[in-house]
């Protein structure tokens, strides 16, 4: 796939990479006894069951095949809802309206429009990599970070054809279950292009502050998803955000409490249902979990 091509579908299922893979506390392990727990939570409705799949957007191919219960999970359920609804993700108008609104018009440039001493530093941060600056300049600051964040996994295998939600997007088409998405893709888009000039610089700026860091937790992150460690995770993906509270609200904590009350819905169903959405959502303080706990559901991880 075309470096483009790459980055326009990494935008909306690579959301939470740079939520997932922010600077983390130094000496994080996970254990590495079989796996009890998985990603996974079971919740009962008065008549039907709802299960929460943390979802790592994307993935290595020898992460599969997936543990018995998340397969369980998928084949009890009817309807198998997504953040967003990917079969969208790449028609011919969207991947337009993204780029017109992630690339500057003509005669601007991120070197025209960055600090000097932030443009320094994403040249310096590109010397040794497959990414050259001239290949950035026309992008819009959290553009480059995001295609920065995403060539680095690439590199380590990490896929976006291989993450969790192309997965069983793919799966529940062919299975002819009923689909349903908690967002529109639009929606997902303004969380980057109504970033304010000095939010995408510093997302920017932290991306090429942290990258050495963030190598070094890709294989952490994915470990701890593999056997269910929210302890781990919890620190990975939310103690991120600590310097940066708006966009911790804008990113996970607004769309937690939104995501809850449509979930609610699909608790008064009689068919179970499968939803899909980052991990980062369902583990920590103001979880979708810890939500839908305080509402008085019975939430229990598998």
């Amino acid at each position: 796939m075309r470096l483009l091509q790459f980055v326009v579908v990494s935008i909306v299922i690579g959301l939470n990479a740079f939520c997932a893979l922010a600077q983390s506390p130094a000496g994080t392990t996970v254990s590495t006894n079989k796996p009890t727990k998985h990603c996974l939570w079971q919740v009962k409705g008065a008549s039907n069951t709802m299960f929460l799949l943390g979802s790592m957007h994307v993935m290595k191919d020898s992460m599969y095949p997936l543990s018995p219960e998340i397969e369980a999970a998928y084949k009890r359920s009817s309807t198998v809802a997504f953040e967003a609804d990917l079969k969208s993700l790449e028609s011919p108008e969207f991947v337009k309206n993204l780029m017109t609104k992630a690339t500057y018009s003509e005669g601007e440039s991120l070197e025209k429009n960055l600090s000097p001493a932030m443009y320094s530093l994403l040249v310096s941060n590109l010397q040794s990599s497959q990414v050259k600056v001239e290949m950035l300049d026309r992008f819009k600051p959290w553009m480059a970070a995001m295609t920065i964040l995403m060539v680095e996994m690439r590199k380590q295998g990490f896929n976006v054809q291989s993450g969790l939600d192309k997965h069983f997007f793919a799966r529940a088409v062919e299975d002819k279950k009923a689909l349903y998405h908690l967002e529109t893709l639009e929606f997902q888009m303004s969380l980057f292009t109504e970033l304010t000039e000095k939010e995408s610089e510093e997302f920017l700026g932290q991306t090429l502050r942290d990258i050495n860091i963030w190598k070094n937790q890709f294989d952490l992150m994915a470990k701890a998803w593999q056997v269910g460690d929210t302890k781990v995770l919890d620190k990975l993906i939310l103690d991120s955000f600590r310097e940066f509270p708006l966009m911790h609200k804008k990113l996970i904590l607004d769309r937690n409490r939104a995501w809850t009350v449509k979930l609610e819905q699909f608790l008064k169903g009689e068919k179970d249902v499968l939803v899909v959405v980052g991990a980062g959502h369902l583990v920590g303080k103001d979880s979708v979990v810890e939500l839908l706990t305080a509402k008085g559901y019975k939430v229990e991880q598998r």
